[in-house]
C-alpha cells in the first residue's frame, strides 16, 4: 500500500508537513540522488537558490525550509530537488520520459500516465506517496509524489480537473520563471474551472520545455498544452482522446542536437498508444493500466502508473512490482 500524507494549507506553511522518520530517511536518500544527478559544486548550488527565491512564493518556499528542517538537510537541498525539472533539461532525454492520454468514455473523462524517471535502485518507485491536500482556495486536490516534496509532477482536482507532465526539449533558452512543479501546484490550489487551469497552465511564463496533459470534468475539455518557457501550442483531441509522449506536434520549437534514447523511442510509443485506443477504446480504469503496461509503452525507468477522474476524485495507482491498484475515491465534500 502506497503511503499517504494530509496537508492542510490552512495551517502556518512550517506546520503543513508531518514526515515520519522512515520518510525523513527516505526524502534524505533522494535528495542525495537529485544533488548528485545535477553534479553542482556548492556555491553553484547556493547560486540557483538564490536566484530561485525571487521566482517561488513565498509559502511555498517557507514549505521547503519546513522540510528541510524536518529531513535535517541544507535547505538548499531542498530547493534544488524541486527545481530539478527545470536544472537538469539538457540532460532530460536520459532521465525522464512518460507518456499519457486522455479519453472520454460513457462513465467520464479517464486520465492515464506513466511516469517514467530514472533513479538509482527504484527509489522513487519504492518511496511514492499520495498527498491529500485540503483548505485551499478553490477546493482539495491530491498529488502523486514523494517524501519531501511539495510540488506535482501529477495531479487531480476533484470537479475541477487532472494535470500532469511530460518532458521534452526544444532550442529556446531557459527563463529565470516559476518552477513547473510549482506551477502545477498553484494551478491545483487556485483554479477554480478547467479553463483557468487552461490559461494559467498555458500562459504562464516558465523556466524550460514541457507537455502538459489537462483533462476535465466534461465532453471536450482535454487537452496537450505544449510549452517553451514563453510560448505554447494547444492540441486538442481527435476522435475523442488525445496522446502525448516526448515530443512536440502542433509547436515549432525544435528538438535540438543532443542525443536521447527517450525522444528516439518517443514516437514508437505514442503511435502504441494510439492504435491501443484506437482498436478498442478503454473503458475504466483497468483498461487504462493495461495500456500503460503494454510492452511497447511501458519504458524500464517506469516509476508510478496513474488513472485519474476529474468529475469524481477517483483515481488508481500503482509502482512496478505493486498489486492491483485499490480504487480511492476522494470525499468531494
Amino acid at each position: 500500500m502506497l503511503q499517504e500524507l494530509s496537508v492542510d494549507l490552512r495551517r502556518p506553511p512550517s506546520d503543513r508537513w508531518h514526515l515520519t522518520p522512515v520518510q525523513c530517511q527516505q526524502a534524505r536518500e533522494l535528495l542525495s540522488q537529485y544533488r548528485t544527478d545535477l553534479g553542482l559544486p556548492r556555491d553553484s548550488a547556493e547560486l540557483l537558490t538564490a536566484a530561485a527565491r525571487n521566482v517561488v512564493r513565498e509559502e511555498h518556499w517557507l514549505e521547503m525550509e519546513a522540510l528541510a528542517r524536518a529531513a535535517s538537510v541544507p535547505t538548499s537541498d531542498v530547493i534544488l530537488g524541486h527545481l530539478y525539472y527545470d536544472a537538469i533539461k539538457a540532460s532530460l532525454c536520459d532521465v525522464f520520459g512518460c507518456t499519457a492520454f486522455a479519453v472520454q468514455t460513457p462513465a467520464g473523462m479517464l486520465h492515464a500516465r506513466n511516469l517514467d524517471w530514472w533513479t538509482d535502485n527504484a527509489a522513487l518507485a519504492r518511496y511514492t506517496g499520495v498527498n491529500h491536500f485540503t483548505g485551499g482556495s478553490a477546493g482539495p486536490f491530491t498529488t502523486i509524489g514523494w517524501p519531501g516534496f511539495a510540488g506535482a509532477f501529477s495531479g487531480i482536482a476533484p470537479g475541477r480537473f487532472a494535470i500532469t507532465l511530460n518532458a521534452v526539449l526544444s532550442l529556446e533558452p531557459p527563463q529565470l520563471a516559476m518552477p513547473v512543479v510549482f506551477l502545477l501546484r498553484t494551478v491545483l490550489e487556485e483554479a477554480t474551472t478547467y479553463q483557468e487551469a487552461l490559461r494559467l497552465l498555458s500562459e504562464t511564463p516558465i523556466p524550460c520545455d514541457c507537455l502538459l496533459l489537462l483533462s476535465g470534468t466534461v465532453p471536450g475539455e482535454l487537452a496537450v498544452i505544449e510549452r517553451t518557457p514563453t510560448r505554447y501550442s494547444l492540441r486538442g483531441p481527435k476522435a475523442g482522446n488525445v496522446c502525448v509522449t516526448n515530443g512536440y506536434l502542433s509547436l515549432d520549437a525544435g528538438l535540438g542536437n543532443t542525443p536521447s534514447g527517450v525522444l528516439a523511442t518517443s514516437c514508437q510509443r505514442f503511435n502504441r498508444i494510439q492504435a491501443l485506443i484506437a482498436d478498442r477504446p478503454p473503458v475504466n480504469a483497468e483498461d487504462c493500466l493495461d495500456y500503460l503496461s503494454d510492452p511497447e509503452v511501458r519504458m524500464n525507468m517506469t516509476v508510478q502508473q496513474m488513472v485519474f477522474v476529474a468529475a469524481t476524485g477517483k483515481y488508481w495507482t500503482r509502482t512496478p512490482g505493486s498489486p492491483p491498484p485499490r480504487h480511492n475515491p476522494i470525499d468531494l465534500h
